[in-house]
């Protein structure tokens, strides 16, 4: 995990699964290759509990230590979720989204170095952390209705190494055609590639089932070759922004 200890940087990027040559040329070059167009860095972050009666505690921490200091030093969209069903529970999963890789160096840098963070965190189970790259057009946090906060998140990750760099259009199509809105969607980076993340936002769990339903039932979504490498349910925290 991210910053569980104070973390230099390469053993930063290696926790994302990020060579530091990796992280200088690939990555660089991705968010600043078109100053026309924004590209995000989305960054995952776990958070592990051994029982669910340490959840308060969790909570504790990440409502009243962590996104309070992260608030005053970044500006950028956060969402923080409680699993429901991942292969971890019970778990905090932390999104947040930087403006650059190098933005997102610095403000984990400065989390890391936090007394207050450093002291809570000692004696947390560290738990997986990940980094995405997406454009500005394919981050929607904070375009969601109110009822988001009664309702469930996915996030699902597919292996499809025939789309490339992106989804193809077919793939929106697609997923319009069942009823699945993703509010992100973006590409792994570093070394879990070709993966690409879909979160979702459903209203329900039968909401769900019947979007998924729909989606293998049709035929042109057959045919695009990709293949599910992971899938969690998750529900908003209650101190969690939208955005």
């Amino acid at each position: 995990m991210i910053a569980c200890q104070g973390m230099n940087r390469r053993a930063l990027l290696s926790s994302l699964g990020i060579s530091a040559a990796a992280s200088f040329t690939g990555l660089y070059a991705i968010t600043s290759s078109s100053p026309t167009k924004q590209t995000w860095v989305v960054s995952l972050e776990s958070f592990r509990a051994n029982h669910a009666d340490q959840m308060p505690h969790l909570h504790s921490y990440l409502g009243g230590t962590f996104l309070p200091y992260l608030t005053q030093i970044h500006r950028g969209p956060k969402m923080f979720l409680d699993a429901i069903v991942a292969p971890h529970t019970p778990q905090a999963l932390v999104l947040t989204a930087f403006s650059s890789f190098a933005e997102m160096i610095e403000i984990r840098g400065k989390i890391a170095a936090h007394p207050d963070i450093q002291r809570a965190r000692a004696d947390r189970e560290c738990g997986e952390a990940q980094i995405l790259i997406t454009s500005a057009d394919s981050l929607q946090f904070h375009a969601g209705p109110t009822r988001r906060r009664d309702g469930i998140f996915e996030l699902r990750a597919y292996h499809a190494p025939a789309w490339r760099d992106r989804p193809p259009a077919a793939v929106n199509a697609a997923f319009r055609r069942a009823g699945i809105r993703p509010i992100l969607t973006a590409s792994a980076a570093g070394e879990h590639v070709p993966r690409f993340t879909f979160l979702v936002a459903f209203e329900s769990l039968a909401v769900r089932q019947e979007a998924w339903g729909s989606l293998e039932a049709d035929s042109e979504w057959s045919e695009l070759e990709a293949k599910v490498s992971g899938a969690s349910i998750y529900k908003l925290a209650p101190y969690s922004p939208l955005s």
